[in-house]
């Protein structure tokens, strides 16, 4: 049966390289005679269709000899050798397939004209793999803390508690500032005075073994000992939040300065970063100059260049526990002590202060805890 299937694939090889373009020159042969007879009657078109038979046979030549008879056609196993080597084959991809449909929960299927390949399966996810280290990461134009984190599939308050510039200003990057990008979730801490392991595990909510067990501090048993300076990553610890507050004015209240507790838009343009523990704000994608508008009436509490990333600051007291910011301005009509009504421009967007994009920065505090502004938006 083999020496059969070799045999056939032989003959085709034989009739499309020797038998076939003998045939077709023989019947361009003939045309042209029997062409060439007629020339008395149809000059003109006996030597056209002479041309086009020769261009015809010519053209099907070259097609048929770019046709390729299938190597795996013709070979086969000729000893025992070959099949123990394709026996192994087909048990390695076997094991291939069921150690990958373990890992990702549901099978591949092999490509059935190679047994060692796997055909591609558009549904199988690539499992995430663990960074080996700490990286770093220079902030570009546009850059968010949430959309930094995103990237590298860590959770906001990671890259915050990772870097003490941000975590002084979570909402206030820099381009170009580098920051420090943790393999997992948690807190980077440095090691002080005095401090154990302990006192440790205590500050930031984890038990000893998260610490001790992190690879990534190479912490040697039995004493897993520390000293002053040492950086750790405490995976899954936490850091208690705390707001920012700017110089308040402390004058008289105008009379019949209070909001009616109904906020509108400050402006109109699409959320550029949401509310999340770090940012306690919502910021505001829209051009630089364009006009702010108060959310509600009240009178304004500071008006001015913050040092803490704000840039220009308009703070606006409600008079009935609320309070709200508007950041990175680019200018501002109003000054500390005067009232305003609801939707009176007090400014206009800018892009100042630690900002890496014309956005305003907008804040509803309620006692002076920072609120969620998109509960109390229309």
């Amino acid at each position: 049966m083999k020496s059969r299937k070799k045999g056939g694939v032989n003959s085709v090889i034989h009739w499309r390289d020797e038998v076939l373009p003998r045939q077709l020159a023989r019947l361009a042969v003939s045309w042209w005679q029997w062409s060439s007879d007629r020339r008395a009657f149809w000059p003109l078109l006996s030597r056209t269709s002479a041309h086009i038979a020769l261009v015809i046979a010519a053209c099907l030549a070259l097609l048929l000899s770019t046709i390729r008879i299938p190597v795996w056609a013709a070979r086969s196993l000729t000893s025992a050798a070959d099949l123990f080597a394709f026996q192994n084959n087909i048990r390695a991809t076997q094991s291939a397939l069921a150690e990958i449909t373990a890992r990702n929960g549901h099978a591949v299927k092999p490509n059935p004209w190679a047994p060692i390949a796997l055909r591609a399966d558009p549904h199988t996810e690539i499992p995430k793999r663990p960074r080996l280290g700490i990286i770093t990461y220079t902030v570009q134009v546009g850059d968010t803390v949430q959309a930094i984190a995103a990237q590298f599939d860590l959770q906001p308050t990671t890259i915050m508690w990772a870097n003490p510039a941000v975590e002084d200003a979570p909402d206030l990057l820099r381009v170009g500032q580098e920051l420090i990008i943790l393999p997992v979730d948690g807190v980077y801490h440095t090691v002080k005075e005095n401090e154990t392991l302990e006192s440790i595990a205590k500050k930031y909510k984890v038990e000893v073994e998260a610490i001790t067990s992190c690879p990534y501090n190479s912490l040697q048993p039995p004493d897993f000992a520390i000293e002053p300076g040492m950086k750790l990553i405490i995976p899954g610890g936490e850091k208690p939040w705390v707001p920012k507050v700017v110089t308040s004015y402390t004058g008289p209240i105008p009379e019949g300065a209070r909001g009616t507790g109904l906020f509108q838009w400050p402006v109109l343009g699409y959320i550029t970063q949401g509310y999340w523990y770090g940012h306690r704000a919502i910021d505001i994608g829209v051009p630089v100059g364009t006009a702010v508008h108060a959310a509600d009436g009240g009178f304004v509490s500071f008006a001015g260049w913050t040092d803490i990333g704000y840039g220009y600051l308009i703070v606006i007291d409600h008079a009935n526990g609320f309070a709200t910011y508007y950041a990175h301005l680019s200018n501002f009509y109003v000054m500390a002590g005067q009232k305003v009504e609801r939707g009176q421009v007090i400014g206009a967007t800018g892009n100042t202060g630690w900002s890496t994009g014309p956005h305003l920065h907008f804040e509803i505090r309620y006692l002076g805890v920072p609120q969620n502004p998109r509960a109390y938006l229309p």
